[in-house]
């Protein structure tokens, strides 16, 4: 992901709804909204870090399931004890992947 440092897509978005506003219903008491879409920016930001809903303090050995399934490293699929290692199997996945792009 990356940072937004134009933010006048967000400015856009709010005149957009503003002048002509989103279908939406009331279901069980919440607001339901149809998506809009969203420009992209003019100018992306520095990547930011994001998705940490997974993460795990890394003293000792863990056993959570984690990754998604196309990096998932080899400790998670076999159901072992894994630590640490498992980030640097992503990396490697992901730098692989970045090369043959290139």
């Amino acid at each position: 992901m990356f940072g937004i440092a134009d933010d006048s897509v967000f400015s856009d978005f709010e005149e957009n709804e503003l002048q002509d506003p989103c279908p939406r219903k009331e279901l069980d008491g919440r607001t339901v909204y149809t998506p809009r879409d969203l420009r992209m920016p003019n100018n992306l930001g520095a990547p930011v870090l994001c998705d940490f809903g997974s993460a795990v303090l890394g003293d000792g050995d863990h056993s959570e399931d984690i990754q998604p399934d196309i990096y998932r490293a080899p400790e998670v699929i076999l159901e072992i004890p894994w630590t640490y290692s498992v980030d640097l199997w992503n990396v490697g996945c992901v730098v692989r992947g970045l090369i043959t792009l290139a």
